[in-house]
């Protein structure tokens, strides 16, 4: 402490007991020395009150004291947000060679008092074994840790360091010692502040604080957390760059955690988009042959270029599963290559926290899963728990971590099917179709769409991505270009790009159309099935006037979806994506006629103002006020989709609203499916005759046994048209850079002219009627005879082989859909 700056002891000079002043004034004249004898020399008020009355003839009673100590601001007892505060100021200085408890010293009434150790001690040991005792992990902890620290530090180390407060005076020593050395001739009151320190820091990890966590680390510290992993995990093995950013650093610094300006050394992906096809295996005749020695039959069967030929290694049972892996890793230190004493914060707390929270480990790990598509450990974590999942496993949102992180080149919807079979009850669809931001699982695709395939920056989407440049799943590519692994996204991140660049991204393509509509088809015709008219939790604004919260619906939502993927358009964009989401959303029973209250101003841009300005709209209507100078600087491609867009819903809200096109009651239907001929003539005639009582779909068979209804039928051309797009993203694919991204067999030219005078839709393919290639379909779109009618495959749409995915090394075959009655267990 630094005594200079304490009062000057009393001395036996004649005035230095003021006995010249009258008694009610010298009390000011007495403070410095009542305060040194109260606190330095640590005196109890009756014994100051003896002392002061002998030595200095001040004779005043117990009270008076404790009503000035109160007027100057004194106390013995140091406060616990005194506490805190020193324990924060010499956390930030524990680095420093010779840092003591004796450099603080707390400001009271214009004096330091020493800082009691005792005290501090006891509040340190009582905080460590809360903070230890209550550390648990959160299902989704280690999930949103996604980023290497020099993409994570860019533009998100914002939090300032706490500030230290003006009543605490710290002498700071200068030198600085070594992160593995602070423990090195410290007292034990400075090594309790070393570890409560850590143990804050590990907290605030488990807390799921990266930035407050970040903030409170010095340079060295942050670069010392994750830099000896960065080369290899983020530069995919590659060398780093001679580029003037580089000159002159040691090999442990070339990963700088400011932007890079130019960097033109990464290599951009492909625009060209993988796919994967459901293919169902022929079903052959066993044939006999002779009998073959089993060495034989390996040596036939190996082929070294080809790893599926290669004899599996022999599994004893003793390999650990993916948490107790996660387990171990927290425990060695796996998770880091430098040693653990030197790691900035306490991993036996979250080691401990780990052994304390194994169902939370297992969610991380049921999460880790989805988030890589790996469908053998999803099914073998179900099945560790007999397949019974405890609720914890939903609260990592399962199916929008499936959403975020959608691969519809190499999974397309088998992730989701797999979820939706496994997940009942609690955890089921219906019950986790919300997360915890408010956001639902369509929510979930539409920010896919946005952030895949256009511009579009994040925080327009939701509040809940404000401070974010980008998005949980941005690293991977819906259509197959890219994804976590790939050694263009580890460069990426690696020289402190956090998001996807806006040229890497393209068209809403048809392979991401159906690995969307797939989906889509699976969560809301299944047994769990969410209502699909929940609201959405996206573009939710607040009325300036009466403070009222405007959410909307999930068709507002989409509206606002495709106007914001035409506004940050990629180039060659159409919107069929959008359109073919709309007519699957419609099948499936969503409500164009639903009406919210919307802001224009707010939604479009345009300038708010502090009075009521929404108004009830639905979304028909909500598209028509796009304002005409936003729409004029759309391509004009762009601006065909847009008007096809709300031509469409324009059409089926009139549609909706007139009696004879009412969607019917399946439970009330009377239906007999031998009234139909195998040809159809007779659904046929009623699609022209406009009967709405009577489709000859399987689905409705389905519906009515099962007294639910599944899907939207009453509208001719609204099949028709599903049956087109169908046809469309199951036999067409974007071949090479410059190609058209819709085949011939889709013009959206005429499908506008046909919406907007109402006119049949240009096909010669009508329902039941097998032509243009195309088998038979209902009335309302889905094809006869398709295992799941929703996720059609192929061959089951098309008379003849005539799509374009003869490049099979862009091309996944996937196990086909299971089939619907089977779902529903018929």
């Amino acid at each position: 402490m630094d005594h200079s700056l304490l009062p000057a002891p009393a001395t036996e000079a004649p005035d230095s007991k003021f006995l010249h002043i009258p008694y009610g004034q010298r009390w000011e004249p007495l403070k410095p020395t009542i305060i040194k004898i109260y606190l330095q020399e640590n005196n109890r008020i009756a014994r100051l009150a003896d002392r002061m009355k002998n030595e200095f003839q001040f004779d005043a009673k117990p009270h008076q004291y404790r009503y000035y100590f109160k007027k100057w601001d004194i106390k013995k007892r140091t406060t616990r947000e005194e506490k805190t505060a020193v324990i924060t100021a010499l956390g930030k200085r524990r680095l420093r060679d010779g840092v003591s408890t004796s450099d603080a010293a707390i400001v009271q009434g214009g004096v330091q008092k020493a800082v009691d150790k005792k005290q501090l001690k006891r509040h340190i040991q009582d905080n460590i074994r809360h903070d230890v005792t209550a550390a648990r992990l959160r299902p989704g902890l280690f999930l949103q840790h996604s980023l290497p620290y020099a993409a994570i530090t860019r533009n998100q180390i914002t939090a300032d360091s706490p500030v230290t407060p003006q009543y605490l005076s710290i002498n700071s020593p200068e030198s600085v010692c070594t992160p593995s050395s602070p423990s090195r001739g410290q007292s034990p009151t400075m090594q309790l502040i070393q570890r409560k320190v850590l143990v804050d820091r590990a907290t605030l990890f488990l807390d799921g604080r990266e930035r407050d966590l970040l903030s409170q680390m010095s340079p060295a510290e942050r670069k010392s957390w994750t830099l000896p992993l960065i080369r290899f995990k983020s530069l995919a093995g590659l060398p780093m760059p001679s580029t003037p950013e580089f000159a002159g650093e040691s090999e442990e610094l070339r990963i700088s955690p400011t932007p890079i300006a130019g960097v033109t050394y990464l290599t951009a992906p492909t625009q060209l988009c993988r796919w994967a096809i459901h293919y169902k295996e022929p079903e052959y005749d066993d044939i006999p042959s002779l009998a073959r020695s089993s060495d034989e039959l390996a040596e036939e069967m190996y082929d070294i270029e080809d790893e599926s030929t290669w004899t599996p290694w022999l599994v004893d049972g003793s390999q650990p599963d993916i948490s107790t892996t996660m387990s171990q890793g927290l425990r060695q230190g796996d998770f880091t290559a430098i040693e653990s004493h030197d790691v900035p914060l306490a991993t036996d707390v979250l080691v401990d926290a780990a052994e304390k929270s194994k169902e939370e480990l297992d969610a991380e790990a049921y999460g880790f899963a989805i988030m890589s598509r790996n469908m053998k450990v999803i099914i073998d974590m179900v099945e560790k728990y007999d397949d019974e999942l405890p609720e914890t496993m939903g609260e990592v949102f399962p199916f929008h971590l499936a959403a975020r992180h959608l691969d519809g080149a190499k999974t397309c919807c088998s992730v989701f099917e797999l979820l939706l079979n496994l997940m009942h009850e609690s955890n089921s669809i219906g019950v986790r179709y919300i997360d915890g931001h408010g956001h639902t699982v369509l929510d979930a695709f539409f920010v896919k769409i946005l952030r895949s395939h256009s511009t579009v920056p994040a925080h327009i989407i939701s509040d809940v991505f404000s401070s974010q440049d980008r998005c949980e799943g941005d690293e991977v590519d819906p259509c197959g270009r890219w994804d976590a692994d790939s050694p263009c996204v580890r460069q990426l991140h690696g020289s402190g790009h956090r998001a996807i660049p806006g040229d890497w991204k393209h068209t809403f393509c048809h392979t991401s159309v159906q690995a969307i509509c797939h989906c889509l088809a699976l969560i809301f015709m299944g047994p769990w099935r969410p209502n699909i008219n929940t609201g959405s939790g996206l573009f939710k604004k607040r009325c300036g006037g009466c403070g009222m919260e405007l959410a909307i619906g999930p068709l507002h939502a989409l509206v606002l979806t495709a106007y914001h993927l035409a506004n940050n358009a990629t180039p060659g964009e159409n919107l069929f994506g959008i359109i073919a989401s709309l007519t699957r959303l419609l099948t499936l029973g969503a409500d164009p006629c639903l009406v919210v209250e919307v802001s224009i101003l707010e939604l479009f841009g345009e300038h708010a103002t502090a009075e009521c300005h929404h108004t009830r709209m639905n979304p028909a209507e909500l598209g028509s006020k796009v304002p005409p100078y936003i729409l004029r600087k759309w391509s004009t491609e762009v601006q065909q989709g847009w008007r096809t867009f709300l031509a469409i819903i324009t059409f089926e809200i009139s549609c909706r609203k007139e009696s004879k096109f009412e969607e019917k009651d399946i439970s009330t239907t009377i239906f007999d499916s031998s009234s139909s001929d195998e040809d159809g003539e007779d659904d046929a005639a009623s699609a022209d005759s406009g009967d709405t009582t009577f489709c000859s779909s399987d689905i409705h068979d389905i519906e009515r046994r099962m007294h639910r209804n599944l899907v939207y039928c009453g509208n001719t051309q609204l099949g028709i048209l599903w049956m087109m797009i169908q046809g469309e993203f199951l036999t067409y694919r974007r071949l090479t850079e410059g190609a058209s991204w819709l085949s011939p067999r889709f013009n959206m030219q005429e499908v506008l002219g046909a919406m907007d005078k109402q006119e049949p839709l240009p096909t010669k393919s009508q329902p039941t009627q097998a032509d243009e290639g195309f088998k038979k379909y209902s009335r309302c779109g889905f094809f006869h005879g398709a295992d799941h009618p929703g996720c059609a495959r192929r061959e089951e749409v098309c008379t003849s082989y005539f799509a374009n995915f003869d490049d099979w090394s862009r091309t996944t075959f996937i196990v086909p859909v299971v089939g619907l009655t089977e779902v529903w267990g018929l």
